[in-house]
């Protein structure tokens, strides 16, 4: 979802531990492989961005901000069990907003839908993984935003900024080998729900 070379959102993970033919495979990585193709679809959508350029950053935050939204609003109300510890200084919505008022883009009159309630929290793990997951790819778009000669683009980068050096990626992906097994499946279909997410805020109209 960056716009970068493929891998972005697990850049950096090592290798997946191997084991024998009936072990289970960290949720990580089986969030990565059933996701692949909707990730591959994402980044195309956002190859052709220069975010060093006023109007195209506004078009990347204003196409993460919705789904940012509903996501957020719906983990917050999920079951505390499904989601990790310091998952309140995780959120990045009101950042993002923040960084959209700065550019001059006022918030919408009406709210996102919010998610179905129909949602498992089990689902929360596989949500959380496409946020989070952004936050890698978001490191190499910060050094686009950061080099604009734009005074408002670079003056505006609390959402790409958030938690730097911090290491929110690797605690998290910790946590994500905590979930049990059995949860898993919804935790894929959570990951898949927020992609389309993703996919629909980017689509032209």
């Amino acid at each position: 979802m960056d716009g970068t070379a493929r891998g972005s959102v697990d850049a950096g993970d090592p290798e997946p531990r191997r084991g024998g033919a009936d072990a289970p495979r960290d949720l990580r990585f089986a969030l990565r492989a059933e996701t692949d193709a909707a990730h591959r679809r994402l980044d195309a959508g956002f190859v052709a961005y220069d975010l060093s350029r006023r109007a195209d950053y506004v078009r990347f935050l204003s196409a993460m901000r919705d789904p940012f939204v509903q996501i957020e609003t719906w983990l917050d109300g999920a079951d505390a069990a499904d989601l990790p510890p310091d998952w309140a200084a995780r959120r990045r919505s009101t950042v993002l907003q923040a960084d959209l008022s700065g550019l001059a883009i006022s918030p919408p009159e009406v709210a996102p839908a919010p998610l179905p309630p129909t949602l498992s929290s089990a689902e929360a793990p596989g949500l959380l993984y496409v946020l989070e997951g952004s936050r890698l790819g978001g490191q190499v778009l910060l050094r686009q935003v950061l080099a604009s000669p734009d005074p408002l683009v670079h003056g505006n980068a609390r959402f790409l900024r958030h938690g730097a050096g911090l290491r929110l990626w690797p605690s998290f992906a910790t946590w994500l080998g905590t979930r049990p097994v059995a949860d898993h499946a919804a935790a894929i279909r959570g990951a898949q729900r927020a992609f389309a997410l993703f996919e629909a805020a980017q689509a032209p109209g």
